[in-house]
């Protein structure tokens, strides 16, 4: 990746050296890249996609950046065709390009408005170069069938002092992420959202220390499930840029994860967008060390898009008859019998059994002096199940470097016989089998996923399940984690 001030991305020396790691997705380059030119931050846009590039176009003899004597950024839209072809690129938004930057952008879901980055400036310039201090802003417009894209005007809080830039639309329109290099962050740029209030957008809030680090944290993408995605040049990155997720859990963020190679690399990787279900998504990298690509990728695993936080399966219950009536209490006592050996005095008692079963339920009423069931005031049949989901047993809070044993054999489900279990430990490492170990290496809070498929059918289709639970790593005794 050049390093371009008018993107707001700055890296270091990279070692080019690929991890060696087990692979868990399949890319491919796609077919409109270029060799000269770079272009990143995809977006999907009504099945389509539009796209940033610094290639040339006819309608404007481009301005360019001032260090790098390169055209300056536009965005595009590109066609998907069958079977995984693309027509070409054409420039997007034509009524309302600037020979300055324009991109990246963001959409809501219907296509109709627009989210995008543009310099601030439009008319500041220095011969055919712009001047490194027109500052970026964010930029909306809307469409309409009769008059076409409406007139962009300015985000509210744009600041010729700071840059705003790479928004990102939550599926409810009702949060916008951005970065900013706005002064009271983390690093040289943060992670920001507003959230609708009444129609216009509230005060930025920095998204805090979970995300943001003293380096640089750009290109978020808030994916419909809530999962944040976004790239860093810290978080212990292996390469300059690298792209994490985190999961928003009882209002916190939860620690960065890394995506896993071929999507991290030693180069420059960033800006990924993945589609509502996660079945396949697109990353940019500058990996073959000639300009910014995009590539499009598939996970090898299954992904498990609907999964359900996991329910405690409860066992207790209390009992209580309505219609019994008191007997001669200086003689005589209700005991409930449970069914499971266990037996408690009382009108009203709560119990818990051990586990599932199907148990007898017996309300007798006793001679207190004997012991002896006078009568059986009520019989019942009482069926414990547990709930019906896919289960983890295994803790919920460990130690680092302590070997943990994760099991699926709780689960209960029905709707399919199960024929794979899938682990995900929420610190970058995935397995399969209903049995499973792990050690975590560093003190955090992380979310642990089990996901099972049945046997595929004809048309190649499996059903599917999953369900999540936190698990907190804790400083070893005696030693301490990595934080």
């Amino acid at each position: 990746m050049k390093i371009k001030t008018n993107i707001l991305l700055c890296f270091l020396a990279v070692v080019l050296v690929f991890p060696t790691f087990a692979q868990d997705y399949t890319i491919s380059l796609l077919p409109f890249n270029t060799t000269k030119y770079d272009e990143f931050a995809p977006v999907y846009y009504r099945g389509d996609i539009v796209f940033c590039s610094n290639r040339k176009n006819a309608i404007f003899i481009n301005y360019s950046d001032e260090k790098e004597n390169l055209p300056l950024l536009d965005i595009y839209y590109v066609e998907e065709g069958r079977r995984n072809t693309w027509g070409d690129p054409e420039v997007f938004l034509k009524e309302y390009m600037t020979p300055y930057n324009e991109g990246p952008a963001t959409f809501n879901g219907r296509g109709t408005e627009i989210y995008f980055t543009r310099n601030i400036d439009i008319k500041k310039r220095i011969g055919n170069s712009i001047n490194k201090n027109n500052k970026l802003g964010i930029y909306y417009s809307k469409y309409s069938r009769r008059s076409g894209w409406s007139n962009p005007t300015p985000f509210k809080y744009n600041n010729k002092a700071y840059n705003f830039a790479h928004p990102s639309l939550s599926e409810d329109e009702q949060f916008l992420y951005f970065v900013s290099d706005m002064e009271g962050g983390y690093g040289g740029t943060d992670i920001y959202v507003c959230e609708l209030e009444n129609g216009n957008w509230g005060p930025p809030q920095n998204l805090g220390p979970s995300i943001n680090t003293s380096g640089n944290e750009f290109f978020p993408f808030i994916h419909s499930s809530g999962r944040l995605y976004f790239s860093s040049d810290e978080h212990e990155s292996i390469g300059r840029l690298d792209i994490f997720y985190s999961e928003k859990v009882n209002g916190e963020w939860h620690k960065p994860i890394p995506m896993d190679p071929p999507i991290n690399t030693r180069y420059n990787d960033f800006a990924l967008i993945i589609d509502a279900f996660k079945k396949t998504g697109m990353f940019c990298s500058d990996r073959e060390r000639t300009s910014d690509d995009i590539y499009t990728f598939s996970p090898l695993y299954p992904m498990f898009e609907n999964s359900q936080r996991q329910q405690e399966n409860n066992y207790c219950y209390e009992l209580y008859e309505a219609g019994a009536v008191n007997p001669d209490t200086s003689m005589l006592e209700y005991e409930w019998s449970f069914g499971d050996g266990n037996k408690a005095r009382g009108l009203r008692v709560d119990h818990c059994y051990s586990g599932p079963g199907d148990y007898t339920l017996e309300l007798n009423v006793i001679d207190k002096l004997t012991g002896e069931t006078y009568y059986t005031q009520a019989t019942y049949e009482l069926e414990v199940e547990d709930i019906k989901q896919v289960y983890i047993n295994g803790p919920d809070t460990v130690e680092v470097g302590q070997e943990i044993v994760f099991d699926g054999r709780k689960t209960n489900i029905t709707d399919f016989e199960i024929y794979q279990y899938y682990w995900d430990f929420g610190d970058g490492r995935k397995t399969r089998g209903i049995e499973v170990s792990h050690i975590y290496s560093t003190v955090g809070n992380y979310i642990v996923q089990l996901g099972v498929v049945s046997r595929k059918d004809r048309d190649g289709e499996s059903d599917k399940k999953g369900v999540y639970k936190n698990i907190v790593v804790v400083g070893a005794k005696g030693r301490r984690g990595r934080n």
